[in-house]
């Protein structure tokens, strides 16, 4: 349920990257995913009452290497025919050390493992466009363990920790009430 005093960002996908990067023997491997879909609930007047739900597409991965890519979206790693959608959902906001950073954690679900991760998030700017919309932008990191998620190929040779970065833009498009009715 939206609140009144409660603002819906919607992620526009065409200005927010998911990037990793990911130690393979001697050289990072860097990649992103370039279909996904998002929603911010934002109360400024108490941030631990807003949210995050993002889901991407897994097939939408791009390491620059088509070969790479298509064995990434097989069963050795994403799985991409059974589980076709990467899923983040926030369990909770609260202020970071200073006014401009939050702390964010919720359960990110790879194939069929959820697990619950922490991520970094700076809130970078706000702008409105010459038509009056408005957007907001932020910048988040976290750090992600691929054996917590079932990915176990390539054993030593492939890096267990992924370093990710997100880079949102949103934009406030519709009223929260539309929101909430299309999301009951």
């Amino acid at each position: 349920m939206v609140h009144d005093h409660q603002r819906v960002w919607q992620f526009d996908p065409a200005y927010t990257t998911v990037e990793f990067v990911i130690r393979n023997l001697w050289y990072n491997v860097k990649g992103r995913f370039t279909e996904l879909e998002g929603v911010i609930v934002l109360d400024e007047d108490d941030v631990s009452r807003s949210s995050v739900t993002a889901t991407i597409k897994a097939r939408s991965i791009d390491t620059g290497n088509k070969s790479r890519d298509e064995h990434m979206r097989g069963p050795e790693f994403f799985d991409v025919e059974k589980y076709p959608d990467i899923k983040f959902e926030s369990t909770s906001v609260r202020r970071g050390r200073d006014r401009d950073s939050l702390d964010l954690d919720g359960q990110l679900t790879i194939k069929d493992k959820r697990v619950p991760i922490a991520l970094a998030v700076n809130e970078m700017d706000r702008s409105r466009s010459p038509n009056g919309e408005e957007f907001i932008y932020y910048s988040a990191t976290t750090e992600l363990d691929r054996l917590a998620f079932g990915i176990t190929y390539g054993g030593a040779l492939i890096g267990r920790r992924l370093r990710v970065t997100i880079n949102v833009q949103a934009s406030n498009k519709y009223e929260p009430r539309i929101y909430a009715d299309k999301h009951r």
